[in-house]
């Protein structure tokens, strides 16, 4: 049984990774799963009052990235036959200017690390004037020291989307050193830090998942995430295969009661059945996306707002 645990969790005390191995060792299908994610649903629908949130997210560039993350589209080593696109300012403007007016809540831009970080904060500036007084807008980008993150938070951007991901080193090109050091240049400059336990494979350990689950409560993080790994063709690890839906809502749900997110509890891409396990935010996609094989996703994987608008109210999120 799992209630001790699942009490403890409620309790707001800090959990222990082999609290959050246990519930991620739960069988799928079983008295104890329905529990864990019933428990999970019951704080988020408490925590954000029955609301769905929905952000949105641009990938204004195409170019080979150096970083060679083994799950990425967009990988200089291993997807060879992609054309070096850079998406106009004017366009990026008009269609944050669309997404806003969607009603959307946050708006991310975001870059592979080749993209220049003097024209990001070009591109920045100019979009969030377009957006509404307060809407949040969220850098997704390479790693950057405090100077940068200064300067971010100076073109308008509010948050960062920065983790350390899962095998980071090993898996990717970058260190976990950079990734902790972005991460603690955002926590210094004052900027909003997303987090999310990703990209989940069925190679990732029961440790793995809840060292990472248990990372962001060293910081200041109200929107917490998962997401499995999509297998892109021609990458290394899409031989590997997907996590199913059930075994991605059990992630889900020890995620939200890990870290209590106080503001969302987002799953990407979105998922119907993790929003009956904990999380209320969906995201919208344009541009470019490293989980899909075409230049502008909305005509891919990436969802829209109006679908990711009905997938939250089939799940009964307001």
């Amino acid at each position: 049984m799992i209630q001790t645990i699942l009490e403890k969790l409620a309790s707001g005390r800090r959990p222990e990774q082999a609290d959050l191995c246990a519930l991620l060792e739960v069988p799928v299908g079983s008295a104890d799963y329905y529990a864990l994610l019933a428990a999970a649903n019951g704080y988020s629908r408490a925590a954000f009052e029955s609301r769905g949130m929905i952000f949105a997210q641009i990938g204004l560039d195409i170019q080979p990235c150096r970083i060679n993350c083994r799950f990425c589209s967009l990988a200089a080593d291993y997807v060879k036959d992609k054309t070096v696109l850079i998406r106009p300012l004017e366009d990026v403007k008009a269609q944050a200017a669309q997404l806003a007016k969607a009603g959307i809540e946050d708006l991310f831009l975001m870059t592979t690390a080749e993209f220049s970080p003097e024209l990001f904060l070009e591109y920045g500036r100019a979009v969030r004037q377009v957006l509404p007084a307060g809407m949040r807008m969220v850098a997704n980008t390479g790693d950057f020291g405090p100077d940068y993150a200064a300067a971010l938070k100076e073109a308008g951007f509010t948050g960062v989307y920065h983790i350390h991901r899962l095998r980071e080193g090993v898996d990717t090109g970058a260190t976990p050193v950079a990734r902790i050091r972005t991460m603690d240049a955002v926590k210094q400059a004052g900027l909003e830090l997303y987090y999310c336990v990703e990209p989940i494979g069925p190679e990732h350990s029961n440790e793995e998942l809840a060292q990472e689950m248990l990372r962001p409560l060293d910081y200041p993080v109200g929107v917490m995430a998962v997401m499995k790994r999509t297998a892109v063709p021609g990458t290394p690890l899409a031989p590997l295969g997907e996590i199913s839906a059930a075994r991605l809502a059990q992630i889900c749900a020890v995620a939200t009661l890990a870290v209590h997110p106080a503001r969302a509890m987002c799953v990407h891409e979105p998922d119907e059945l993790c929003l009956m396990a904990g999380a209320n935010q969906l995201y919208a996609e344009c541009g470019a996306n490293p989980r899909d094989t075409v230049a502008e996703t909305s005509t891919g994987r990436g969802f829209s707002v109006e679908r990711v608008r009905d997938m939250l109210r089939k799940t009964e999120w307001s």
